[in-house]
């Protein structure tokens, strides 16, 4: 039986369809990078990129055949089988040094010739503009417009922002491009961004348009950084019988991280968002802060730190409650990082009606939890990346999650492993291998299930 709204109804088990190219909202990262230095408009040697006049373009495809044994991790009625993907990008960049124009637009679709009714068509376009007047000050305005089939069963409270890729300098002087190659600044190419692993949440098949434009201004002091960005998104389901789950988001977001020495930082993020629903859902309002201590590497370590609190509020009715956690890395090598998580975050709710967002959590996480539910979500997760050599590169993530309902006997738990490796054939051409396997332990009937996936990738970068 095939995954629709109203299965979504019947169990909360159907878990995301895995795709590297289908990122799933995060949340917001409450454990930051201490503060770095970036050059305004500064894009790098022309690199992987093909000159076209005063522009740089970097155009991407990527090819992908993929196998689950259980696509939706669903406890009953599994659907298995191979599928096939393509999917182009292209982004392109100018700037005269004060004033810079990118340009993003991909496309992908996905077959599956044993279950056609989930194929995929999604697709995203973006225009972003930045003005630096100096070094340490930028604005930036963007808009974007993303198109998906397989939506999430419950949207996050807090709309993620724009993630079109751009150019970004590395703490050690390299730059990332926008098509993943990592180049010194003299343009040698010297590795490749790691593949995104990403552990979706409940999904269903069930296509949303959703249009969104931000504004962010950044400066950047003798001693770190601050960001403070707005944005409006409208959300759009194509099928009547979602059309209730309409919503438009109005976020505000805040971001600051300063150093106290040579050794210790401060940071802070932030984000309060009015979600105005389409009847008869209730608007609501949702907000998240946190501050936190963290370290710069000292010898093979670095750790950080950070307590906040997160909360909302329906029809006149709060929810809310603490979130805190930590962080610790360790360098044994140049090539080779492991990183150790904790996070906690707990919701207290008094609000009678299920609501149709759901917590952010400051992880990747297979759970989605509406704000209306009082729960204790504990994670723990251990993440590692090791540089084999510029072509080789493979990492994994292990993590172990725990949702305690307050008050309620009920609990899920939530095991996954990600892992990838990377080999680049040649300069453009580089093959992707991954495999996610995740495990639901819930006492709650018609809940518990795995699932096996797989998928090799060839990115060809023109």
């Amino acid at each position: 039986m095939l995954c629709t709204k109203s299965n979504r109804i019947r169990s909360v088990a159907f878990l995301a369809i895995f795709s590297a190219f289908f990122a799933c909202d995060a949340g917001v990262a409450f454990a930051q990078e201490p503060p770095t230095v970036p050059v305004a408009g500064q894009l790098a040697a022309v690199g992987d990129a093909i000159p076209l006049n005063t522009w740089l373009l970097y155009p991407t495809l990527n090819v992908f055949s993929q196998y689950s044994d259980n696509y939706f991790l669903s406890p009953q009625a599994k659907i298995s089988g191979l599928g096939f993907g393509i999917s182009p990008a292209v982004a392109a960049q100018w700037t005269d040094g004060i004033h810079s124009t990118t340009l993003y637009g991909n496309f992908q679709g996905i077959q599956y010739p044993t279950v056609p009714e989930i194929n995929t068509t999604d697709g995203e376009a973006t225009f972003t503009q930045r003005y630096s007047p100096l070094p340490d000050l930028s604005f930036s305005v963007s808009g974007d417009y993303t198109h998906r089939t397989i939506a999430p069963g419950l949207m996050n409270g807090i709309v993620s922002g724009i993630s079109a890729p751009t150019t970004t300098v590395l703490p050690n002087g390299n730059i990332v491009l926008p098509n993943g190659s990592i180049v010194s600044p003299t343009g040698q190419l010297v590795g490749q961004t790691s593949p995104a692993l990403v552990v979706n949440g409940v999904t269903i098949v069930n296509p949303y348009d959703q249009y969104t434009g931000s504004a962010k201004i950044e400066k950047i002091f003798s001693e770190g950084t601050l960001t403070l960005g707005a944005s409006i998104a409208r959300l759009n389901y194509e099928q009547p019988a979602s059309q209730a789950s309409d919503f438009t988001a109005n976020t505000f977001t805040e971001n600051a991280s300063f150093w106290l020495g040579p050794l210790f930082y401060v940071y802070s993020t932030g984000a309060y968002a009015i979600d105005t629903n389409t009847y008869p859902n209730p608007s609501v309002e949702i907000y998240n802060i946190a501050g936190g201590l963290g370290t710069r590497q000292f010898g093979l370590f670095r750790a950080s730190t950070y307590f906040g609190h997160q909360g909302s509020e329906s029809a006149g009715q709060p929810a809310g409650g603490n979130v805190y956690g930590g962080a610790l890395s360790y360098y044994p090598t140049a090539e080779w990082t492991i990183s150790a998580h904790i996070d906690e975050t707990i919701n207290i709710s008094s609000q009678t009606t299920t609501s149709i967002q759901a917590l952010n959590f400051p992880i990747v996480t297979p759970a989605l939890i509406p704000l209306s539910s009082s729960t204790q979500f504990t994670a723990y997760t251990l993440q590692s990346n090791y540089i084999i050599s510029p072509q080789w590169t493979i990492g994994g993530t292990i993590g172990y999650d725990h949702v305690a309902y307050i008050g309620s006997p009920i609990f899920d738990d939530y095991w996954f492993l990600n892992t990838s490796i990377s080999y680049g054939i040649w300069r453009n051409m580089t093959l992707i291998l991954q495999y996610q396997y995740t495990d639901v332990v819930s006492n709650a009937p018609l809940t518990s299930t795995n699932r096996n996936f797989i998928m090799m990738t060839a990115s060809y970068k023109f």
